[in-house]
């Protein structure tokens, strides 16, 4: 039986043509070891301010770049307006727009705010770190 995977690597290097040099290095080498058969090597994206600080500052967790972030007012409001939503503004947490690792860019909406993205890590932990402010 044969399978088609998909496979996400986060690699911390200069450009993305070096990280799909890497990835090919990578793919090649389980190909002469008989671990894979084909491979193709779709695309080499970068990652957001977040994930990038964090291995900058080495606090990157495991798993991070593969969760969701959401776009988080680094000033004080209420919570039921602290997250972004690209439907409704400044909204409650339930309603915010989850973006991935590779979004770069604040939206447009929110460039001229002070805003980041955050990784979610859940309602209570959200409302906890936005009350904190």
């Amino acid at each position: 039986m044969a399978y088609l995977a998909t496979l996400q690597l986060l690699i911390d290097v200069e450009s993305e043509s070096a990280a799909t040099v890497l990835t090919s290095d990578i793919a090649s080498q389980l190909q002469a070891d008989g671990q894979v058969l084909d491979w193709s090597v779709s695309d080499a994206r970068a990652v957001n301010d977040t994930v990038r600080d964090s291995i900058g500052n080495e606090t990157y967790v495991s798993g991070e770049c593969f969760g969701e972030y959401i776009v988080v007012s680094t000033t004080k409001r209420p919570q039921d307006a602290s997250f972004w939503s690209n439907t409704y503004g400044w909204t409650a947490y339930d309603l915010a727009t989850r973006f991935d690792a590779t979004v770069a860019d604040l939206p447009k909406a929110v460039q001229h705010e002070s805003a980041a993205f955050f990784l979610d890590r859940g309602h209570a932990s959200m409302l906890a770190m936005v009350s904190a402010r």
